[in-house]
């Protein structure tokens, strides 16, 4: 890592503690902050699901329209009977949302493949992707959720996409409930681990599904500011994604889930049960016009350095060191808080990068979700590359010197830069939205 390099880290790591310690974690609601919120708005303008139809169980995309009339959203929209048992959730729906196809510019979501192709198939290696996203954004509230599968194949995607469909069900049911409005961030909170619950029965209840890490995020307008800041998010979160803020104010990125270790999932973990030792969640308040974005693995791990073969790992670095040539300069050694911390600089550099080179005042979510995709696919292309180009040469081989090959090509293929993954990102520009803005963002 050169000075420069160094200089930007260093400098940003007092912006980031700072930051960092006005985000209220905890591990249940009643350890986070509590503060009073504007009653949720349940009109739609914009929502979003993938990859492909996302979390409609391969169904084409639907076109109905369920914004007209309190009343008959609120039906259309929950499509729940009871609204008191959780129990009583359907697994079998669309997330309760009737249309999935209103593109808007501040809600907005992607998934795309890091692997690398199969040799004469036209298929990635680890295909179908097994993340799922949604995200709805109404008048004064938005909902977030990402889900990444574990492992590979349509079993790890169809837990995925039970794990999306689940919570965004138990959401709209529990944040527009009419009999017992949510008055606080607590309250906010504990539906929204409640949607873990019923995203882990939807995942138990789908045949062949596995198991899922899942995020799950809800912005809304607060009673009265926090910190000059009327808005926040709140997030939980199980496994190795992760929830951020782009502050358009300061021009710096923030972890909201600051803390999670990157384990447990939901589904089929221990048994029939999910393992949900590291769930966290976390309160951050936040300015009109921050971004609030969910990221998998193949996102967020591309900005580590060590990922990125910039720097060492401190738990190895003596063992690289001892096996590295000794014309070879020694990569900077860093511990898990300083790898954190490079990770957050180097997303605020390419975020920042991008804003300037695009000239906006505001990164739009549509903007923003291009610029984490394309910047994954950028930095695994060199890996890529070579991956495809070795295993054309394996074909080649016997059958029995096969397997010490790929060992040979995946142990050379970590010089190389990145991770290759399924790399997804979610996305909402925090504010009060109109139909005006869905109509807009149609004409673009």
């Amino acid at each position: 890592m050169d000075a420069e390099k160094k200089f930007h880290a260093s400098k940003f790591t007092k912006q980031w503690g700072k930051a960092r310690r006005k985000i209220s974690v905890g591990t249940c609601a009643a350890e986070i902050q509590c503060e009073p919120i504007v009653t949720l708005n349940l009109h739609i303008v914009g929502t979003k699901t993938g990859p492909l139809t996302g979390l409609m169980c391969g169904k084409e995309q639907l076109t109905g329209d369920c914004t007209d009339g309190d009343e008959d959203e609120r039906s259309d929209v929950l499509g729940i009977d009871d609204p008191d048992m959780l129990d009583d959730l359907p697994c079998n729906g669309d997330g309760g949302i009737i249309n999935w196809n209103r593109p808007i510019q501040e809600a907005n979501g992607e998934s795309v493949t890091l692997y690398d192709f199969k040799p004469g198939t036209g298929e990635h290696y680890g295909d179908p992707i097994a993340d799922v996203y949604a995200v709805i954004a109404r008048a004064n509230n938005a909902i977030l959720v990402i889900a990444d599968g574990s492992d590979w194949g349509p079993k790890a995607r169809e837990a995925a996409r039970s794990a999306v469909r689940g919570s965004i069900e138990c959401l709209n049911k529990r944040l527009f409930d009419s009999q017992y409005p949510l008055k606080t961030t607590r309250d906010v909170m504990n539906a929204i681990l409640l949607s873990f619950d019923s995203a882990h029965k939807c995942i138990l209840e789908t045949e062949g599904a596995t198991s899922s890490a899942l995020c799950v995020a809800v912005v809304c307008e607060l009673v009265r500011p926090v910190r000059n800041k009327n808005w926040c998010v709140c997030v939980a979160n199980l496994g190795d994604s992760a929830c951020f803020v782009w502050s358009n104010r300061k021009g710096i990125a923030q972890e909201v889930t600051y803390g999670n270790s990157g384990k447990g999932c939901l589904g089929h973990a221990i048994g029939d049960k999910p393992d949900k030792s590291n769930l966290r969640c976390g309160f951050l308040p936040v300015h009109e016009k921050d971004a609030v974005f969910l990221v998998t693995s193949g996102i967020i791990q591309n900005f580590d350095p060590v990922v990125l073969c910039e720097a060492t790992a401190s738990d190895k670095a003596g063992a690289e060191n001892r096996g590295s040539a000794s014309a070879q300069p020694a990569k900077p050694v860093l511990s898990s808080e300083e790898r954190k911390t490079t990770k957050l600089a180097k997303l605020t550099e390419v975020l920042l990068n991008a804003k300037s080179r695009k000239r906006v005042e505001y990164l739009s979510a549509v903007y923003l979700v291009e610029i984490l995709i394309s910047y994954a696919i950028q930095v695994t292309d060199e890996k890529r590359k070579f991956l495809e180009r070795s295993w054309g040469d394996v074909d080649y081989i016997d059958a029995e010197d096969q397997s010490s090959k790929e060992y040979e090509i995946l142990k050379v293929a970590e010089d190389y830069p990145g991770k290759v993954d399924h790399a997804t990102a979610v996305a909402y520009k925090v504010g009060h939205l109109t139909d005006g803005q869905r109509h807009r963002s149609q004409t673009v």
